[in-house]
């Protein structure tokens, strides 16, 4: 089996996350904006499971192209690295300031999380379907 490299789309993602997230920091974005961290979880989410597809594709020999296992490694990586988030922001919170988030700010960001990660999934299994279909009309030929 060939190892695949890292998609160079994620590289970018990834440093254009951390740039918008240094502006937001500096810029005061996210109190500004409420709305700011909806965008920038959707675009975590997404990173997440792109990087878990990359990784999760990249050990297997033969693909499967199912959309419920494919779903299941983006929503591993989405909500798990999301959940995983909220709870140290609430750790963070509880020791700073003596509270954390109101609860419809950790769905919400959850939310977000878990779409970005869907989108990922319907991204992937449409374009395995593409190379399905393609390798199989070459094949004819």
């Amino acid at each position: 089996m060939q190892s695949r490299s890292f998609p160079l789309i994620l590289v970018f993602l990834i440093i254009a996350i951390a740039a918008v997230n240094a502006f937001a920091e500096s810029y005061y974005w996210y109190w500004r904006m409420r709305w700011f961290d909806m965008p920038m979880h959707f675009a975590g989410g997404v990173w997440l499971a792109g990087t878990a597809v990359w990784w999760w594709y990249s050990k297997k020999e033969k693909l499967q192209n199912h959309f419920f296992s494919i779903l299941a490694v983006c929503l591993t990586a989405a909500l798990g690295v999301g959940l995983a988030w909220e709870l140290f922001e609430a750790g963070l919170g509880l020791a700073t300031v003596g509270h954390i988030n109101e609860i419809a700010d950790t769905l919400g960001d959850l939310f977000f999380d878990t779409l970005g990660g869907t989108a990922v999934a319907l991204f992937t299994w449409v374009r395995m379907k593409q190379n399905i279909i393609t390798t199989t009309n070459h094949g004819k030929n």
